[in-house]
């Protein structure tokens, strides 16, 4: 299988569900030009956030494994020193003390295909590392989004709330008036004054809500909120469902890594099926013998081995049988992911859909509010 690239643009599923929250922020009132804008506060959810140390970290060292797995192929040197001491004389009634020193050399220079596999699975495994850093920083980053939209909806719902028991108090201080006068009765003043207590209920949990916000915001961010601006306008969608499925098949983090660990669990098969093949080992020494009479040797050899697995065991056979059964399970994982992706992109797509309807339905609202107070001011006008 070939590895794919990396790719490091926004997945269309967790692309969209962010939207929904930029939806309302943006149809909330504007703040000072001095607020802090959204490309800001990603800005400080990337450099603060310490999971993406954690993945950095992670792939640094999963990097190491293809340098690791090269190793393999290349020549080794090794240098050694030996000395015996003995209480005993030789024959002559000499001390039997000796010494050595030597370099030894050795390269394999065939195995089957080992170390070629050994360095693509390596790579096919830093490829998924890089697809799951690209998810972890899109997740951090999605977070960001969320926690800066609901800090702008709940701050704007405090502010609507605080409005809100104002106006009530105000209408429960003209009833009292009004009932001091005899203009409405005592049912009509205790009925303001329970949708004054509703109202500040309403804005306690509305300002628990906004505290809520505000730790999200600093557990995403590393900072507190302060003024924030409105989002910036949507970005273009995909005209429909099906061109946004495809989209994700192609650019999700989840499926990149998936289809990574399936090429490497392939170049793993091949690895252990390598171990049947001979392999063809070239070395060679040079090392110097000394004895106590101040006899040297010098020694020089260049050698070949060839070794041929015969039998070990079963064991050759249990880890090609492994390698097979793991290849499956990464197949399976593919196949799992891209049905999380579909079914994700499904609900975030649906999710969009909905808050678009009901910001439209809000408005009309709104504005069918806002005539029927103004008819009934008048109509309390008039008499």
């Amino acid at each position: 299988m070939s590895l794919l690239k990396e790719n490091r643009m926004r997945p269309v599923t967790t692309y969209l569900s962010s939207l929904s929250a930029i939806a309302v922020a943006a149809a909330l009132s504007a703040t000072p030009v001095s607020a802090e804008t959204l490309s800001e506060t990603l800005i400080k959810a990337y450099e603060y956030h310490p999971t993406l140390e954690v993945a950095r970290a992670q792939l640094r060292a999963t990097d190491e494994n293809v340098a690791n797995a090269r190793s393999g192929g290349r020549p080794t040197l090794t240098a050694r020193a030996s000395g015996n001491m003995q209480s005993a004389e030789d024959f002559d009634g000499e001390p039997a003390d000796s010494s050595s020193v030597g370099i030894d050399a050795g390269w394999r220079v065939f195995d089957g295909g080992a170390v070629s596999s050994r360095i693509s699975g390596a790579q096919a495994g830093v490829e998924s590392a890089r697809a799951s850093l690209v998810n972890t920083e899109q997740t951090i980053l999605i977070d960001a989004v969320t926690a800066y939209g609901d800090v702008r909806r709940d701050t704007q719902f405090v502010a609507l709330a605080r409005n809100n028991v104002r106006v009530i108090s105000r209408q429960l201080s003209a009833s009292r008036d009004r009932f001091e006068v005899g203009e409405v009765t005592r049912t009509d003043v205790a009925q303001a004054s329970a949708r004054l207590a509703a109202a500040q209920s309403n804005l306690v949990a509305n300002q628990g809500a906004l505290e809520r916000s505000r730790q999200a915001y600093i557990a995403a961010v590393g900072e507190a909120p302060g003024e924030l601006a409105p989002p910036p306008a949507l970005p273009d969608l995909p005209g429909t469902l099906e061109e946004a499925e495809a989209l994700a098949m192609q650019m999700h983090p989840s499926i990149i890594g998936a289809q990574a660990t399936v090429a490497a669990a392939e170049f793993a098969l091949d690895t252990a099926k390598s171990g049947y093949s001979p392999t063809v080992d070239l070395n060679a020494t040079i090392e110097q013998n000394s004895s106590a009479r101040d006899r040297s040797e010098n020694v020089a050899r260049v050698g070949v081995g060839l070794n041929v697995p015969l039998y070990r065991g079963g064991a050759l056979s249990s880890g090609v049988r492994g390698a097979i059964a793991t290849l499956d399970q990464r197949k399976g994982e593919l196949l799992n992911a891209a049905r999380v992706v579909r079914q994700n992109l499904a609900a975030a797509w649906t999710t969009f859909d909905v808050a678009e309807a009901s910001i439209r339905a809000s408005r009309q609202e709104i504005r069918a509010a806002r005539i029927a107070f103004e008819g009934v001011s008048e109509e309390a006008r008039l008499g």
